[in-house]
């Protein structure tokens, strides 16, 4: 684990849609990483519908979510940065849209005194 990392939402170049077009539909990938629950927030407050967008939030492992935008079952995937780089080096095209979250190097352990 890098204490360091900074966490970003990313977006598939796919089929190009109206901006501001009602109900849009878009499936954002995600994992159970408590740091993406801003997403489900958003969701649940209706901040995604009040833009018109219809959001459908899908839990897929990291490992899998550059396939899940490849094949179009999402468009967007949140991610770190490196994962990021590292899909678009590989051929899954994608658009980096907004920083999520932001580490200062303050992560750490809870550990017994004998660990050191």
């Amino acid at each position: 684990m890098r204490s360091s990392t900074v966490f970003a939402t990313i977006i598939a170049l796919a089929a190009a849609t109206p901006a501001l077009a009602d109900d849009v539909k878009v499936g954002v990938g995600i994992s159970g990483w408590t740091g993406f629950a801003p997403l489900t927030l958003a969701k649940e407050a209706g901040v995604f519908k009040k833009n018109g967008l219809d959001v459908t939030i899908k839990k897929i492992p990291q490992k899998d979510r550059h396939l899940a935008i490849a094949s179009g079952d999402v468009q967007c995937a949140a991610t770190t940065v490196e994962t990021w780089i590292s899909w678009n080096a590989n051929g899954v095209a994608t658009k980096q849209i907004f920083q999520l979250d932001k580490s200062y190097g303050a992560d750490g352990m809870a550990v017994r005194n004998d660990v050191s």
